[in-house]
């Protein structure tokens, strides 16, 4: 079988991104042949001799009209000889190719992850065959075409884990934007000092956009506490740079973030105010959205209890609903049994 796989970026450190490098090769682990057209590429080579790479020349400086052009040409010359294509994340890929894969008889998926139903979504349905999402809150779309398959996290990356008997480290990572809603993670560490004087918090991410980029500064110039660390990581890197006790999540995405299912991964107990997580997952404790006194007090209460140690039950239950590899097999079994 032979799989075209869109995407935004390849850069193995990129913090944001990086994970999709090994998703690419779990396909190629399971597909004969898989060609990668990218928007960006960045100093990535594989051993994988069943992987090819075309960028759109972003990198390059090539202009969005010149990427456009390229895309299509690309797409003319791959879509014939493969299986079915899968565009990941950004619907306006699906939309740019148009009815190029309907013209070659060949499935499309649009793995989407997110909250929004924009008219951007609502136009690419009409063109994929099917979209594949983590959860029912990760795409809200009234449509047939949506699979819930559960996200694919690489449960083999390494990891550093403290126990409860050690400091206080708790950590976030995701990438520093107002919906991840980072104030109240930090007011609230702000909160646990009071209780955990011996605490440290650390940030890991990077901001993208203008917005972002105001908004961490609008962080730093309010919450001054120096046992905040602010970290910028290559993908890989965030959790085995120094042992963490337990992982933070404010954001208001709504979707099933990745990010936590990693923490989980690591055998981390996370505390989230997300919708996308229940209590019923094993190591999560709840507190209510955009307040730091009911995630403080949650803190406290499950140190005070004891419940703050290695979630090696989180970690199975990822590795059960959320591994990378029985993602990979869903999405080609699709191209292989399901209808266009």
């Amino acid at each position: 079988m032979k799989l075209l796989i869109v995407t935004q970026r390849i850069d193995r450190d990129d913090a944001n991104l990086g994970f999709f490098i090994r998703w690419v090769e779990a396909f190629a682990e399971q597909c004969a042949e898989v060609v990668v057209i990218a928007n960006e590429v960045k100093g990535v080579t594989w051993s994988h001799l069943n992987i090819s790479l075309r960028s759109l020349g972003k990198e390059k400086g090539a202009s969005r009209f010149r990427r456009l052009l390229q895309y299509r040409r690309i797409l003319k010359e791959e879509l014939p000889l493969s299986d079915g294509v899968f565009f990941h994340m950004c619907p306006e890929y699906a939309i740019a190719a148009g009815r190029l894969p309907h013209k070659f008889r060949k499935k499309s998926i649009l793995w989407y992850v997110h909250k929004e139903v924009s008219t951007r979504l609502r136009a690419a349905t009409f063109l994929v065959s099917a979209i594949f999402t983590a959860s029912r809150e990760s795409c809200r779309l009234n449509s047939h075409k949506i699979h819930i398959v559960g996200h694919g996290i690489d449960t083999t990356l390494p990891f550093s884990v403290r126990g409860a008997g050690e400091s206080k480290h708790f950590v976030t990572v995701g990438r520093i934007s107002p919906v991840k809603d980072l104030f109240t993670i930090l007011r609230g560490f702000e909160r646990i000092q009071t209780a955990l004087p011996d605490s440290d918090l650390s940030v890991i991410g990077e901001p993208i956009t203008s917005v972002d980029c105001a908004y961490r500064a609008e962080m730093l110039k309010q919450v001054t506490s120096p046992r905040i660390h602010w970290k910028s990581l290559p993908f890989g890197e965030a959790y085995n740079q120094s042992g963490y006790t337990a992982f933070v999540h404010a954001s208001r995405t709504g979707s099933m973030d990745k990010a936590v299912l990693e923490a989980l991964a690591a055998g981390l107990p996370v505390f989230t105010s997300s919708e996308a997580f229940s209590n019923e997952i094993p190591g999560v404790t709840k507190f209510a959205e955009g307040n730091p006194a009911d995630l403080a007090e949650k803190i406290a209460k499950a140190f005070e209890k004891g419940e703050i140690g290695y979630n090696e039950a989180g970690r199975e239950w990822v590795k059960k609903y959320h591994n990378l590899d029985a993602l990979v097999k869903k999405i080609v079994d699709f191209y292989r049994t399901g209808s266009r």
